[in-house]
């Protein structure tokens, strides 16, 4: 097997943790201003609130857009003779016959009923 502390080299982008940093920092820092000014309750409340849940949205957001890098960052360099990629084809379904979205309706059956006492 390869060596598999050495990096894949040219494997793709790296992630970008200064970006990270840079959005994760902000809120936190003003998290902290938030406690040592000590609004009232409701307030400090609401405020840290909004600030945890928009750090944690930008980490989302962080992640969704470095997955590949942070996928490609435990690749070696003999990853790509090692990984078996199978395609397997298969025959487009047929799209169903278009029919009338408003059929006709059935004919009514007239049904003679026997009326009987209980």
């Amino acid at each position: 097997m390869c060596d598999s502390t050495r990096l894949a080299e040219g494997a793709g982008t790296r992630p970008r943790w200064r970006v990270l940093y840079g959005v994760v920092c902000p809120p936190l820092a003003m998290l902290g201003i938030v406690e040592v000014a000590a609004p009232p309750a409701p307030l400090r409340t609401l405020l840290r609130l909004a600030l945890v849940l928009g750090a944690v949205a930008a980490m989302a957001v962080w992640v969704r857009a470095n997955r590949a890098a942070l996928d490609l960052q435990e690749w070696c360099a003999c990853a790509a003779s090692t990984v078996t990629v199978r395609v397997i084809e298969s025959p487009r379904p047929s799209a169903p016959p278009r029919s009338d979205p408003f059929p006709a309706s059935p004919a009514r059956v007239e049904e003679e009923y026997e009326v009987a006492r209980r």
